[in-house]
């Protein structure tokens, strides 16, 4: 950093190196004459260090998982791939290795469950004649009566779902995967567009090389938000068509707690326009492929010759169980 100023020694007195290299924390020695006159190259001295002693990069260490995600990122885009096609093949890349096995595995127990609904609706009538046996002999009250009659009914459900490897528990197993996926890569193309980070800050100075002019039709500039609103609103409807199909296809056997996170997924989904909206290009792109794969996904997964290949029982028509 120090040899341009070096090769001004005989021009520039020793009192202006020297604080030149005081700000670039560096110690050369230096033998030459005291000279405390003004000298014509103090301005160009002030240049040099400006431009070449300081550094403006903010760039800092990510966490590991984040760094993963960059490296992917980074070993596609230097395949020669434009940056949008970086996006959308790291997207689908990750969606296939790390959501889609888990996404098969949870539809072949969604499916056993539904298949299993008319063996939970006759033991559910057995339940009610049993428990009501209960109650006349113990004189219990009616609310006593429905409050045994709900602990052995949930009771027996759990034990039925278990024997056949479909625990409700299962059901929830993919979203504790695919939202740490989601959430972390949005922060890293949030890194690579120079967006500060939560909690981490400005991570980045600059947005990664090409990603200003490495986008396509209208959104050429990935650093910035899409001025049509056309990607924003076509992520806001494929997250929506997919909560909604979603819960389609579990109607049979919706838990409580279930039908709250399809309600909540669903304020969501309308949410995420607007925040689309205010989004780099980057990030909008990553979401959109995102919520378009699950779609293709989740309609994939009703075609019987899909589920046959992927080993998914087939659904049968019966009814909706009666609560009780």
């Amino acid at each position: 950093m120090h040899r341009p100023l070096i090769r001004l020694k005989k021009s520039l007195p020793r009192y202006i190196l020297t604080t030149v290299l005081h700000q670039s924390k560096r110690t050369v020695p230096i033998s030459l004459k005291s000279d405390r006159k003004k000298h014509p190259l103090w301005s160009s001295a002030a240049i040099i260090s400006s431009a070449t002693i300081h550094d403006t990069t903010t760039d800092t260490a990510l966490p590991a998982v984040l760094a993963a995600n960059e490296s992917i990122l980074y070993s596609i885009h230097n395949a020669g791939i434009p940056w949008w096609a970086t996006i959308v093949t790291g997207t689908l890349l990750l969606r296939t290795t790390m959501t889609l096995p888990i996404a098969i595995y949870q539809q072949r127990a969604m499916g056993k469950m539904i298949n299993l609904a008319p063996m939970i609706q006759s033991w559910a009538e057995t339940l009610k004649v049993q428990v009501a046996k209960e109650s006349k002999q113990h004189g219990w009250p009616y609310q006593k009566y429905q409050q045994e009659l709900q602990k052995q009914y949930k009771k027996k459900v759990n034990s039925i779902y278990g024997h056949h490897g479909c625990a409700r528990w299962k059901m929830l197993l993919l979203p504790w995967v695919q939202i740490p996926l989601f959430v972390s890569m949005s922060l890293t193309l949030r890194h690579l567009t120079a967006y500060p980070l939560p909690w981490l800050g400005q991570t980045s100075s600059l947005p990664a090389e090409g990603l200003s002019d490495g986008g396509l039709a209208w959104f050429m500039d990935l650093t910035a938000v899409d001025p049509t609103m056309v990607i924003p609103v076509m992520i806001g409807a494929g997250n929506l068509i997919n909560v909604e199909l979603n819960a389609w296809y579990a109607r049979e056997n919706q838990s409580k707690t279930q039908k709250i996170m399809t309600n909540a997924f669903r304020v969501l989904s309308v949410a995420f326009v607007p925040i689309a909206a205010n989004a780099p290009m980057a990030i909008g792109l990553y979401w959109f492929s995102s919520a378009w794969y699950s779609v293709v996904q989740n309609i994939a997964f009703k075609i019987p010759r899909v589920r046959t290949a992927l080993k998914m029982p087939l659904l049968n028509a019966t009814k909706k169980n009666k609560s009780i």
